[in-house]
């Protein structure tokens, strides 16, 4: 007998901004009764600045799906956006953005100084 979980009987109830409150969430709807994982594109949580773009989701079976997102509304452990837990019938299900962020500003910013101390290091080897 496996372990494993079949992917089309899994639902994504919530997607979080950080492992942390995924597992509280999880947590909760274990202690509920409801079966339920966590499920991160952090390397294992090697990486943990990826959590944020991509998302922390609180995966549960198909048929507990809808009591789980219930649970959570109830004890106000839903983030503030969630994904659906199955889109209405005609509807597509839209991609949640307000978890993912640019880093151009960052890496623009730190692109300029590297240029910079490079031109510096330069200019102090000038005779």
């Amino acid at each position: 007998m496996s372990n494993a979980y079949d992917t089309e009987q899994t639902v994504v109830v919530a997607t979080y901004a950080s492992r942390r409150n995924a597992e509280i969430a999880r947590d909760y709807l274990i202690a509920a009764d409801i079966q339920s994982f966590v499920s991160a594109d952090d390397a294992g949580g090697m990486h943990p600045q990826l959590q944020r773009p991509h998302g922390v989701k609180v995966i549960t079976m198909e048929e507990g799906a809808e009591q789980a997102h219930e649970e959570l509304a109830s004890a106000d452990l839903l983030p503030e956006t969630t994904e659906a837990t199955r889109p209405e019938s005609g509807e597509e299900a839209s991609e949640d953005v307000s978890l993912t962020f640019s880093m151009e500003g960052l890496a623009g910013t730190l692109g300029a100084v590297a240029v910079l101390l490079i031109l510096l290091w330069f200019l102090s080897r000038l005779p």
